[in-house]
């Protein structure tokens, strides 16, 4: 059965945030992304067959204790597990949130817009990007909560999602086609 969540438009994101959207324009400063530091291994594989394993990989952590610093499957936090989920797919990434929050390439918020693998990045009271998940679709992030302690999904549609719409600052996306 399909969620209800499947239906959610990333503009609902965004209004519900407070920002203005228009996803017809892309922003000047995007004009000319910077190059993305993707290494892939392993073959040549389609695109949304590495970001499905990518998620794939993220999934086989669910439950896995937090721990701030932590970068390997005893105790992440939120940028370590990124770290280590796309390192498992040969793609290189900085160590904190802040610094992955310039890789890649921004995505303009827009209806439909977010594509399973994006980072989303969060502004917490330490600064503008310093929580980061990864898109699952549907409407779902996984990522290294403090909050519950553990590697979890959160539904962006639930009370505990309101959280993550509210603080959303900026969405990356690490692997391309």
């Amino acid at each position: 059965m399909l969620s209800f969540v499947s239906a959610l438009s990333v503009n609902l994101i965004a209004s519900l945030a407070g920002f203005a959207v228009d996803s017809a324009r892309v922003p000047a400063e995007n004009a000319n992304p910077p190059e993305v530091r993707v290494m892939r291994t392993g073959g040549s594989r389609a695109p949304a067959t590495i970001e499905r394993t990518v998620l794939q990989t993220a999934s086989r952590y669910l439950g896995t204790r937090y721990r701030f610093g932590g970068t390997k499957p005893g105790a992440f936090d939120c940028s370590g597990f990124v770290r280590y989920v796309f390192a498992r797919h040969g793609v290189v990434l900085p160590r904190t949130a802040t610094e992955q929050s310039g890789e890649g390439h921004s995505i303009v918020v827009g209806v439909d817009s977010l594509a399973v693998g994006d980072l989303l990045f969060f502004r917490t009271r330490r600064g503008a990007a310093t929580h980061v998940a990864i898109y699952a679709g549907d409407g779902r992030i996984i990522h290294a909560s403090s909050g519950s302690r553990r590697v979890r999904y959160d539904d962006l549609m639930s009370p505990r999602g309101r959280w993550f719409i509210e603080h959303l600052s900026s969405v990356r996306r690490i692997i391309e086609g």
